[in-house]
C-alpha cells in the first residue's frame, strides 16, 4: 500500500500503473484537502470567483446565485461530456486519473476532499471511465 502525501512520486506512479500496487491518503493530506475546501467555502461566501459562482467564458460577467451553483456544475460536466472515436486504453486513463489526484493531494484546488477519496477508490478497484480518444481539452487537460 502506497500511502500518498502531498506529492505523488515517478516510482509510484509506475508501481500503482504497472503493479496494481494500491494507494491511501495519508492523514495529513486528507486534513489538508478538506482545511482548503472549508477555507475557500468561508472565502467565497461574499465574492465573486470565475467558475465557482460566475459562468465561464463569455459568460463570466454573469453571477450564478446560491440555488443555482449545482445545477451550475452539472452543466459544465454535461457541456464536457462529448467525445469521439475508440476509447483510450485503461492505462492511459488510469495515468490520467493519477495526474489528476497528484493535483488534488497538493491541496490548493479547493475541491470537496470526497473528489480526491473518490479516485483513490477507484484506482484501487480498477475502475476507469471510458474516455475517447478525440474531444475537447483544455488546460485541465482532461475535459473531455
Amino acid at each position: 500500500m502506497i500511502t500518498i502525501k502531498q506529492k505523488l512520486h515517478f516510482v509510484d506512479v509506475e508501481n500503482i500503473l504497472f503493479g496494481n500496487e494500491r494507494i491511501s491518503l495519508s492523514e495529513e493530506t486528507e486534513s489538508e484537502i478538506r482545511r482548503c475546501y472549508d477555507f475557500l467555502q468561508q472565502f467565497v461566501a461574499d465574492k465573486i470567483i470565475y467558475g465557482i459562482n460566475t459562468g465561464f467564458g463569455p459568460m463570466a460577467q454573469y453571477h450564478i446565485s446560491d440555488q443555482s451553483l449545482n445545477d451550475l456544475q452539472y452543466n459544465l460536466i454535461r457541456s464536457h461530456s462529448a467525445g469521439a472515436g475508440d476509447p483510450l486504453p485503461d492505462i492511459y486513463v488510469k495515468a490520467a486519473m493519477l495526474a489528476r489526484l497528484g493535483t488534488f493531494v497538493q491541496a490548493k484546488s479547493g475541491v470537496h476532499p470526497a473528489l480526491p477519496q473518490l479516485l483513490v477508490e477507484f484506482i484501487n478497484r480498477g475502475i476507469c471511465p471510458l474516455v475517447p480518444e478525440h474531444g475537447s481539452v483544455g488546460a485541465s487537460g482532461d475535459l473531455v
